[in-house]
């Protein structure tokens, strides 16, 4: 599978947003386990997906995301589906 382009990862975040997710921040994959079962238990929606922004699009991730290392979190309530 190939790590898409920051334009196609704008597009996608785009569209997960239109679909009523909130980004929450962009993490190592060691940490995704433990914020999934933090925002579950505080009633949210958790989605997680594979890629980050880079530094400049995104001033919180650094040059490791450039690698496909990083995870980028999102939530929404429960049943809004945009």
């Amino acid at each position: 599978m190939s790590v898409p382009t920051q334009e196609e990862i704008r597009r996608i975040e785009e569209d997960i947003i239109a679909q009523g997710w909130t980004r929450q921040f962009t993490t190592f994959p060691v940490r995704v386990r433990e914020y999934i079962e933090l925002y579950e238990s505080a009633g949210l929606e958790v989605r997680v997906e594979n890629w980050a922004l880079t530094a400049d699009a995104d001033p919180s991730c650094n040059d490791c995301a450039l690698i496909g290392i990083m995870r980028t979190i999102f939530t929404r309530k429960k049943g809004d589906n945009g």
